[in-house]
């Protein structure tokens, strides 16, 4: 019984002992900065630094392609390239500045200080970045030629590289997300990359356009590298709306220009109200050029017209394009004004000189009758009369009604019939000028001229001026 308990209290005191350390270290907290960093192959003073809360005896690091550990002390020179970085033991820091990085620095690196004779450690992850080879663009199947409407696999690949590289498509400067499936790490013979797949329908629009496989890696000398392939694309003639040619000139030579899309080169046909007209021939003063290449895969397809007439402008011109993928028509009109009558209901520049001419027809009229009315032409002439009673006179005298030409002549005759009974006085005077009357009658008849009664005393006749 007392062996047993003299074998145990050994024991106790060992564990005791152990607990107590283990309880020490684990109060001994390291900090790292950075606790992870990514460095390039030959950088030069790269510092890394673990520090504590109070002072240390003594530090020591280990590079993860060695076990042996590297005891660093403020103010030695370096050794191995490695070389005590911070502001000494007294403020708990243990630092390392490695003078130039090496694929064997990368991986996690091991610090271990030492405080009132217990030990603790930290760890920092370092990553040398290494470069990965120049991206290359796999097909499948291997082709150079491509036909619209039909789909293709490309794999954007790199291979080694530390750590994988950022991958990604485009088409000429537009990124492609559609289609790419997820970035995926392979290894084949040995050869450890990575790739990035691209499933795609090509159009005809892509054609001539570069296919670009695009990598990012902090190793690249510029951050990134690209490869890339110009698309070939088979398709036929692209359609076109119905097109206007505006601004021509009649009676000159002009020239009806289309541009088509198509791969390979199209055949042209142009029909001109029924009349068929092939590409390098003449039919009267049409004739059908071969069409020219602009670039790739479009081309100017031309009509010209000697001497366009007004007729021609009425006319129905087709186009026809085909190659070996499809047939196209296109349908072209003509027109002499420099501007039409848009769709939303705009006046064109005809629409305005018409209302130009005619605001002008309009103010040319007001004018017209404005002047007229000033000086009493045609229909505002006046309707007053002037006329001279004697050598210098100017008095107007307005025109009689048929009843005051009735009743003139009557008091000529006999001046009585105006008067009342009662008037004794004019009639006496009228009496008196009885003798006068029938004198001025004898003078008529015998052969003085006198109009309305009055003449002048060298027997002619006022002049009187009568409306019209």
């Amino acid at each position: 019984m007392v062996d047993k308990q003299q074998f145990f209290l050994p024991c106790f005191v060992v564990c005791a002992i152990f607990s107590a350390i283990i309880s020490a270290q684990s109060q001994i907290r390291v900090d790292t900065d950075p606790a992870q960093v990514v460095v390039t192959e030959n950088q030069r003073n790269v510092s890394l630094m673990c520090r504590v809360g109070r002072p240390i005896q003594f530090c020591t690091f280990t590079l993860p392609s060695s076990s042996q550990q590297v005891a660093l002390t403020p103010g030695q020179p370096a050794a191995n390239g490695l070389q005590y970085f911070g502001e000494g033991y007294q403020k708990g820091q243990c630092g390392v500045t490695i003078d130039r990085i090496t694929t064997a620095h990368n991986g996690q690196v091991k610090c271990s200080v030492f405080v009132d004779g217990l030990s603790a450690e930290g760890l920092i992850d370092v990553v040398v970045a290494v470069s990965p080879s120049q991206p290359t663009i796999q097909l499948e199947p291997e082709t150079t030629y491509f036909e619209a409407g039909k789909q293709i696999t490309a794999h954007c690949v790199t291979t080694g590289g530390n750590p994988d590289p950022q991958l990604a498509w485009f088409l000429e400067n537009d990124p492609i997300y559609d289609g790419v499936d997820k970035q995926q790490d392979f290894e084949q013979d040995g050869t450890t990359g990575t790739a990035l797949t691209l499933r795609r329908i090509i159009n005809g629009n892509d054609n001539g356009k570069r296919l670009i496989c695009q990598a990012r890696h902090l190793a690249y000398p510029e951050g990134s590298s690209q490869t890339s392939l110009q698309l070939a694309v088979s398709f036929p003639p692209l359609y076109l709306p119905e097109h206007t040619i505006h601004g021509l000139t009649l009676g000159r030579t002009v020239d009806v220009t289309l541009v088509i899309e198509a791969n390979p080169k199209p055949r042209t046909h142009w029909t001109v109200d029924g009349v068929g007209i092939e590409e390098g021939t003449e039919q009267d003063r049409f004739a059908a050029r071969v069409p020219e290449q602009l670039e790739s895969g479009a081309y100017n397809v031309t009509l010209t017209i000697a001497g366009l007439t007004l007729e021609d402008l009425t006319k129905k011109y087709t186009l026809r394009a085909s190659n070996d993928f499809g047939v196209q028509d296109y349908t072209v009109m003509l027109s002499s004004l420099d501007a039409e009558v848009d769709e939303s209901g705009g006046v064109g520049i005809g629409g305005i000189i018409g209302i130009v001419l005619a605001a002008l027809i309009v103010l040319a009229a007001v004018a017209l009758i404005l002047v007229a009315r000033a000086t009493g032409r045609w229909c505002f002439r006046g309707a007053s009369l002037n006329t001279d009673i004697g050598p210098d006179s100017e008095a107007q005298i307005a025109p009689h009604s048929h009843e005051d030409l009735h009743d003139e002549k009557l008091q000529q005759q006999n001046p009585a019939v105006h008067y009342g009974e009662g008037d004794e006085k004019s009639a006496a005077t009228t009496d008196s000028a009885k003798p006068a009357a029938e004198k001025d009658a004898k003078e008529k008849n015998g052969g003085t001229k006198q109009e309305n009664g009055k003449k002048h005393e060298n027997g002619k006749a006022d002049k009187t001026n009568t409306p019209v």
